[in-house]
């Protein structure tokens, strides 16, 4: 017996220990505001506040559960200021959070998405969007000014670039830029004009048009070398190796 009364002592006075080690410690999630998202060491952290406990008191640095997360890389998207966000503590230590998830809410609703649940989207604070649509079978790029959009329409085998406002310009000054398509067409309201800093070369494998109400040819030479023409090489469409930039 008086061995039985000292080993239940001994656990009574673990158990008391223990529970002094625990006491002010939190393991359940909370939920938090953010009232800071500028780190001084540009770690990516915020600090949240917690309303079931106060209004005015912020937390110290937390940093953010991300995807990816690594050196220069990963899913870069920190919590703006009033967001809700889910909290854990390290070790149940409320100094030590760590903000694992962002909230929606009712006065921060999502995008709206049909019944089906068709659509998944990435969506900037200015409304710059990636829009996944399964409904569609689209695959749509905008920018947060409207003027600016490019859809993959997978139903009508396209792929439309537009511009809202202003306009669309395909730049290659140090490389070649290459077209190859069945057909091709072109059409301008107004004007449209080819120009070349050197050798412009035009052919086909059969007829060539060119009609017009007026038709100028001007040079300080023209050539019109009927029946000993021959036309430029066509364009190839094999694939190329490109060199990774990687290294990969």
């Amino acid at each position: 017996m008086p061995g039985y009364v000292y080993d239940l002592q001994t656990f009574f006075a673990n158990e008391l220990q223990q529970r002094e080690k625990e006491a002010g410690k939190v393991y359940e999630p909370v939920i938090g505001v953010v009232t800071d998202n500028k780190d001084p060491n540009k770690s990516g952290r915020v600090k949240v506040k917690y309303p079931v406990l106060s209004n005015d008191d912020s937390s110290f640095w937390a940093p953010i559960v991300m995807a990816g997360a690594g050196k220069n890389r990963g899913w870069f998207f920190i919590p703006e200021v009033n967001d809700e966000v889910l909290v854990m503590f390290e070790h149940g230590d409320v100094n030590r959070p760590q903000i694992i998830g962002s909230l929606w809410g009712k006065d921060k609703p999502p995008d709206k998405n049909p019944g089906g649940n068709p659509r998944r989207s990435i969506k900037s604070r200015q409304g710059s969007k990636i829009t996944f649509d399964d409904e569609k079978n689209q695959v749509i790029l905008e920018d947060g000014t409207g003027k600016g959009k490019i859809t993959i329409d997978a139903d009508n085998n396209k792929i439309i670039i537009e511009a809202m406002e202003g306009d669309v310009c395909f730049q290659s000054p140090e490389g070649d830029m290459k077209i190859d398509a069945k057909e091709i067409k072109l059409t301008a309201t107004q004007k449209l004009e080819f120009h070349a800093g050197k050798a412009m070369q035009w052919g086909t494998d059969q007829t060539a048009n060119l009609k017009g109400p007026t038709i100028q040819l001007v040079g300080e030479k023209v050539n019109m070398n009927c029946g000993n023409a021959q036309m430029p090489q066509a364009p190839s469409n094999s694939p190329e190796d490109v060199k990774d930039p990687y290294g990969s």
